[in-house]
């Protein structure tokens, strides 16, 4: 019996999820009538990260904690737009 190649199912699904939360983020942006401006360039950094990390399609331990510090800066700008 095989095991599951996790990496292979991780570099395929994060960049779908990372779109999904990037529109929603933009709807609600969009319906506050926020500036984007520091969500986007956290928002690019992630994608930006994301990619670059996925290139070899091996995802090594200084790569992933790299994508999990650009998310939470993500969080947080979040969070600062979405409360007044």
């Amino acid at each position: 019996m095989e095991s599951t190649n996790w990496m292979g199912i991780l570099s395929a699904l994060l960049p779908s999820i990372v779109a999904i939360v990037m529109i929603i983020v933009s709807i609600v942006l969009k319906a506050k009538k926020d500036s984007m401006t520091g969500m986007s360039k956290e928002l690019s950094e992630l994608v930006l990260t994301i990619i670059e990390a996925a290139k070899d399609k091996h995802f090594t331990q200084k790569e992933i904690l790299k994508i999990i510090k650009e998310g939470e800066d993500v969080v947080e700008e979040a969070k600062k737009l979405l409360n007044p």
